[in-house]
């Protein structure tokens, strides 16, 4: 598995429309795209600091998509609301659980 962290600095009183944007138009798209395995948001409401993680069956999808322009398009939708310019990073993901494990 591989990961995508982008690392989004919003205007602080744009959180509930960042959320909005990613539940609502980015998670659709995203599980169209061959590959996907699952996304969280993380938002610091204090920093106006987002996080997103994309998770991918490996590292080949989720070049895969930058390649065809879906992942700029995805982080296009937040522009208006920007404060700085995104940052992203790709991990390998050796251990991935949610939830309790034992059941």
């Amino acid at each position: 598995m591989y990961a995508r962290v982008t690392t989004l600095h919003l205007k602080i009183d744009k959180r509930d429309e960042a959320i909005d944007i990613f539940q609502n138009s980015i998670l659709p798209e995203a599980k169209k795209q061959q590959g996907f395995m699952g996304a969280s948001f993380f938002v610091n409401k204090n920093a106006g600091k987002f996080v997103s993680i994309t998770v991918w069956k490996d590292m080949e999808a989720a070049v895969a998509n930058q390649k065809t322009g879906y992942y700029k398009r995805q982080i296009d939708k937040f522009e208006n609301l920007q404060v700085v310019v995104p940052e992203f990073e790709g991990f390998d993901v050796p251990v991935l659980s949610y939830g309790n494990d034992s059941d």
